[in-house]
């Protein structure tokens, strides 16, 4: 599955309506709406955002941005979106964190990790706040809590295109409880071959908002090795 993150609250690339309208229409496959500095200025990615997406696409969303609680969570949910993506609550609230995996279900809540890959180490409000566990550590947290999937990104390819990282998948094979996606440095479509049979989605951003590569040319591809 080929997934696209908009990221709302960091460098301004245009109105995300049209963003998700636009990869809608060519046929990606699910859409993350992220308000990434939700945790570190304490806002909620705003359910208008999510509610103007929903009423012109039917593919999933995924929200997530400053999740604090439960009713943090209803709105999103309210809004339209199927799932909701967590990373800061789930270490400075595992209990809030839980209530919302218990009342929402596994399925509905995604664990975000943000991945060092040269220090091993996990971050989350931004990236500004070391988890203290290698990633290994940090995947079994979220199982153990409760995530229904889990999106590890590594922060040092994020917006780099310097292709995903190997290592990555190395580690997502010994985990089977739960899928795995993963994003961050996405380049080229012949990643897509080494990935395709231990991770569950690729999620891009950076290469497809500013051109770097055309979805048609990524899901041409997709549909490809998956018929061979």
């Amino acid at each position: 599955m080929v997934s696209v993150m908009l990221v709302i609250g960091q460098k301004k690339i245009g109105n995300p309506n049209e963003f998700a309208l636009k990869y809608y229409d060519e046929n990606i496959d699910e859409i993350f709406l992220i308000n990434n500095t939700g945790s570190l200025y304490d806002t909620l990615l705003e359910t208008k955002i999510v509610e103007n997406i929903r009423s012109k696409i039917s593919i999933p969303i995924a929200g997530g941005g400053g999740i604090k609680n439960k009713d943090d969570a209803k709105k999103l949910f309210d809004s339209g979106c199927d799932k909701i993506v967590i990373n800061s609550l789930l270490y400075e609230s595992p209990k809030n964190f839980s209530e919302i995996v218990s009342i929402f279900g596994s399925s509905s809540v995604v664990g975000s990790i943000q991945y060092d890959q040269k220090k091993d180490l996990t971050y989350y409000k931004m990236a500004r706040e070391l988890t203290g566990m290698n990633l290994s550590d940090t995947i079994k947290r979220n199982v153990e809590l409760g995530c229904g999937e889990i999106l590890i990104t590594d922060i040092n390819r994020d917006g780099h295109y310097r292709g995903l990282s190997n290592d990555l998948l190395n580690i997502a094979k010994t985990f089977k409880e739960v899928p795995i996606l993963v994003g961050g440095g996405f380049r080229n479509v012949d990643e897509l071959e080494n990935f395709k049979n231990d991770i569950s989605a690729i999620v891009i951003s950076s290469s497809l908002h500013y051109k770097k590569i055309e979805l048609k040319e990524i899901i041409d591809f997709r549909n490809k090795i998956f018929q061979d």
